[in-house]
């Protein structure tokens, strides 16, 4: 199974009650291309951070966490890591 990791230019900030993923390089951000995730998908951003991971590991990861059935959780996840690649999040 392949691994998948971050674009390394992007980071996850919290706003209030939203989440967000910016493209930050030195000490200006960039808000043109800012993305919006719920607090699911907000959790598995930051398990990613730092670290490939596998749609698996992620998966059993949201399982732990979560009462949820593996096959659901793959499903989710390797919906939301589709997405993210479609714009470029992940590599």
């Amino acid at each position: 199974m392949s691994t998948i990791r971050q674009h390394p230019s992007l980071q996850l900030r919290k706003i209030g009650s939203r989440y967000m993923i910016v493209n930050s390089s030195s000490d200006c951000v960039n808000m043109a291309n800012v993305f919006t995730l719920n607090e699911s998908a907000a959790l598995l951003w930051q398990r990613m951070e730092g670290r490939e991971c596998t749609p698996d590991e992620l998966a059993r990861w949201l399982c732990d966490k979560y009462d949820v059935e593996y096959s659901v959780a793959l499903g989710d996840v390797e919906r939301q890591l589709a997405e993210w690649k479609k714009f470029g999040l992940v590599l």
